[in-house]
């Protein structure tokens, strides 16, 4: 099974080549003002670079929050910071947060030492519209999350000795 929730990443795309042309007119359009006008517009040079850090911006942050489901672990990773793991192996239960707990709480993971790890949506911007006029939706999460672990031991008891268990 693998499974990657990235509800924002796309977003982040879309916006970066948005920038992306925006910067691409905006250089054209001051090179002509500059050789028919007069040669002071190169100063404004500077916008289109600041559009291109933009879209860089966006598509790193597309491409890396995000929340991997794969047959050993899953992998949650916000915009900045680094990715954070939980092999299944290591996982007791995924519990889902009760209704009014923190917006950004997708599940808490109970480990089999007992430990109880939270997961947020790091990978969706606390300041998106969808976040901001509403509860979040994080039952995709949710489900993936539990139906890896479900996968997970299917797997072990089928084959007991291929996991370490």
């Amino acid at each position: 099974m693998n499974t990657i929730i990235r509800r924002e990443g796309r977003v982040s795309v879309v916006v970066g080549w948005m920038l992306v042309v925006m910067a691409f007119l905006a250089l054209v359009t001051f090179i002509v003002l500059a050789i028919v006008i007069d040669a002071m517009f190169l100063i404004f040079l500077f916008a289109p670079v600041l559009l291109l850090l933009g879209a860089g911006v966006n598509f790193w942050i597309g491409s890396r929050a995000r929340l991997e489901i794969t047959p050993d672990s899953f992998i949650w990773c916000s915009f900045v910071g680094r990715a954070r793991s939980i092999a299944w192996q290591d996982l007791d239960r995924v519990l889902v947060p009760t209704p009014g707990s923190r917006p950004r709480l997708v599940a808490a993971a109970r480990l089999k030492d007992g430990s109880i790890v939270e997961i947020d949506a790091v990978w969706s911007s606390p300041t998106s519209p969808a976040n901001l006029l509403g509860t979040p939706d994080h039952s995709p999460a949710q489900r993936a999350l539990i139906d890896g672990h479900r996968a997970y031991l299917a797997g072990a008891s089928a084959n007991p000795g291929s996991h370490g268990s």
